[in-house]
């Protein structure tokens, strides 16, 4: 079937089903005084919990991105192929192709709407769809007849979201302990499914790097990032980062929904917002706050958080057994400068472990830099079974290097 009549059929067909895709599904009103969600933020944490727990990768739901929780439309390819393309996948190019055009025709109904108001239902099903979910609140169909409204689209994660709480089971027991040790709530570590999804080589085409997303000037505050040494690719080393920056945002702006949203927008673009609006109040900075820079992302990532917080808590927390040390690791602190030449001649470590085991040792560690010092406080961290004589070395080479004529004895 060529792929322009694939796009005709398939545009009204799915009109026809559409009532059945839209049935909502409520985010449980979490209104602690740690992590409120007042209103505007509640409808927000629903939209997201439905894409971390409804809408699979193969969906893309079609949504006003103000009122984001007013769901246009989902398209799925999935459903498309097994009706409409003799179960035949299609490519990145056809998908994009067939939204598009979704997206073009909904835009054109909305147009029409804005313009000829509601003569504009005789045109057919996706005029009559667009006015029937904005109708839903005031005002939204206000912003239907009074704004520009250029609709979103986004890539559901229902199934990608259990392969990142089976992920975060490796790492979650360290980060709550490094949390809780800083005195922060542990359910901050939630963060890192909305930046990563707790995968480990996640690297952003703007250049952050890890579960914690950071980027190379701000993770520099917290921690080595350099040409062989990058902190921010070990996911316990960079949550000790996080955990300082989210501290001292909160000691800053006094509140969670702000210190949170600050990881994403700066903790200087927050205090632009509050002195903007005049209150810390985040459903009054979502509602009057205006800037470039204050986009989509974060504007919805404080309700990212908790909507991630929800479905791991609802789903997946406390399901299993989770032990206290999954990775089976040992962390060893250097008490003076080690470099990797002796840390891989003088102990039981082997490079591919080493490496392994320290994924923020860059490949020029192991080359050029082999024979540059590792800084003094560094950690290392060790296979379990090897942690006590890898210990024992290392004390030697340190006390070796503090008491060189003993050492020659």
């Amino acid at each position: 079937m060529r792929l322009a009549l694939f796009i005709s059929l398939t545009l009204f067909a799915a009109m026809a089903t559409l009532g059945a895709a839209m049935a909502s599904e409520s985010t449980e009103n979490v209104s602690g005084a740690i992590f409120p969600t007042p209103p505007i933020v509640k409808r927000q944490a629903d939209f997201w919990v439905k894409v971390f727990k409804r809408y699979n990768s193969s969906a893309v739901v079609i949504h006003d991105p103000e009122f984001v929780d007013l769901i246009i439309d989902v398209v799925d390819f999935n459903t498309f192929k097994e009706k409409y393309n003799q179960g035949q996948g299609f490519s990145r190019r056809e998908r994009k192709e067939i939204l598009n055009r979704y997206i073009e025709r909904y835009q054109l109904a909305i147009n029409r709407l804005q313009k000829i108001g509601k003569k504009a239902l005789d045109y057919g099903p996706m005029e009559q769809r667009v006015l029937q979910v904005y109708s839903r609140r005031k005002e939204a169909l206000a912003r239907l007849f009074t704004e520009e409204i250029y609709l979103r689209t986004q890539q559901g994660m229902a199934d990608e979201f259990p392969r990142a709480a089976e992920r975060a089971e490796n790492y979650l027991p360290y980060m709550e302990r490094i949390f809780r040790s800083r005195g922060l709530p542990s359910d901050l570590t939630r963060i890192a499914f909305v930046e990563s999804m707790f995968n480990k080589e996640a690297l952003s085409k703007v250049g952050a790097s890890g579960v914690w997303q950071f980027m190379p000037e701000t993770a520099r505050l917290f921690m080595t990032v350099n040409s062989y040494v990058d902190e921010r690719l070990s996911p316990l080393k960079a949550s000790y980062g996080a955990a300082v920056l989210l501290g001292e945002n909160q000691n800053l702006l006094k509140s969670w929904p702000l210190a949170i949203t600050a990881y994403n927008h700066g903790p200087n673009g927050m205090q632009r917002a509050v002195k903007a609006v005049g209150s810390r109040d985040f459903d009054e900075i979502l509602r009057n706050y205006h800037s470039p820079s204050f986009g989509f992302a974060s504007r919805n990532f404080y309700s990212e958080f908790i909507a991630a917080r929800q479905v791991y808590r609802e789903e997946y927390q406390g399901k299993s057994a989770v032990s206290r040390n999954p990775l089976r690791i040992d962390r060893i602190r250097l008490e003076e400068p080690i470099s990797i030449h002796q840390l891989l001649t003088s102990t039981p470590l082997k490079q591919q472990v080493l490496a392994e085991y320290n994924r923020c040792l860059l490949p020029k560690a192991f080359s050029t830099h082999r024979y540059k010092p590792l800084p003094k406080g560094f950690e290392i961290i060790v296979p379990e079974d090897l942690a006590a004589s890898v210990r024992t070395a290392v004390k030697q080479l340190s006390y070796g290097r503090s008491n060189p004529s003993k050492a020659r004895l």
